[in-house]
């Protein structure tokens, strides 16, 4: 016994160091952003270290002339609507396949093709996607950023959200029947309330997904005002220099409200994985 209790000791501070190492790997480079950011670009490039408090690099890449904020605008803008309309769709298709009894060939094929869907790179469809969105006068809006982003981000929405609708049990379903509730009444008064941890995961994952999206932010916008800021970090980069000053402050701007985003939504988060590993 006292050997084990040793043992478990010595695991215990183990595990604490590799967490505590885990910690400072995540956290040192966020920190290290920040101080960028707030440096004076001269500071930045000096030999030796200093540190001279400044906003010169947030006035910089949000002053009224440049287009940066209404980048990060956009990007909101598609997370928010992107994000929203993925979930309803994808909660009502995921609830249909889980409870309305589908036949296993149909449910089957409709995952293998949303699974399909996830490994193919997207690259390899950029041009019929560019003839599409040009045919329908949808090609550099961010309208149909929006409908690409709900395209490649609904199947994997459909897919988690039904494992967590496969948990809850049937007869829940059944005795709203007997008392008289219609389909959609159950749905969005029962079911839904219940898979709702789930459901605000799927809804972190998809918002990080598409606040991080660069390809079709690229591609299909002209730049300018019209892109995302993924995009609009990308042209801090120039031949002649890299400005490494702006490059913190905008990704702070893009970086911490995401960050923040997870970290509150963690007990959903871990709710929701937990609930959608073991089926009930």
């Amino acid at each position: 016994m006292p050997d084990q209790t040793v043992h478990n000791r010595h695991g215990s501070w183990l595990v604490r160091i590799l967490l505590g190492a885990a910690l400072v790997w995540t956290v040192v480079p966020i920190l290290w952003l920040l101080l960028i950011a707030f440096q004076r670009p001269r500071a930045i490039v000096s030999p030796g270290w200093t540190f001279d408090f400044s906003l010169a690099n947030f006035e910089e890449v949000f002053g009224p002339r440049e287009v940066y904020g209404a980048q990060v605008l956009n990007s909101v803008i598609l997370v928010v609507v992107s994000t929203s309309v993925t979930l309803v769709i994808a909660a009502f298709a995921a609830y249909s396949l889980s409870q309305l009894h589908w036949s296993r060939r149909t449910v089957a094929l409709v995952l293998a093709g949303a699974g399909l869907l996830q490994v193919i790179p997207p690259m390899t469809l950029v041009p019929g996607l560019f003839a599409t969105l040009q045919t329908i006068n949808l090609n550099g809006t961010l309208t149909g950023l929006i409908l690409l982003n709900i395209v490649f981000n609904l199947p994997f929405a459909v897919i988690l959200i039904k494992f967590y609708f496969d948990t809850l049990p049937g007869e829940l379903r059944e005795s709203a029947a007997i008392d008289g509730a219609s389909e959609f009444m159950t749905f969005r008064k029962i079911m839904l309330p219940l898979a709702a941890p789930g459901v605000a995961s799927v809804a972190v994952f998809t918002a990080i997904q598409v606040w991080n999206e660069f390809l079709f932010g690229l591609v299909f916008t002209a730049g300018g005002r019209e892109a995302p800021i993924t995009v609009g970090i990308a042209t801090l980069i120039q031949p002649q220099e890299i400005k490494f000053g702006p490059m913190a402050a905008v990704g702070a701007v893009t970086a911490i409200p995401i960050i923040l985003l997870a970290v509150i939504a963690n007990r959903q988060i871990v709710a929701g994985l937990t609930r959608g590993a073991v089926k009930g």
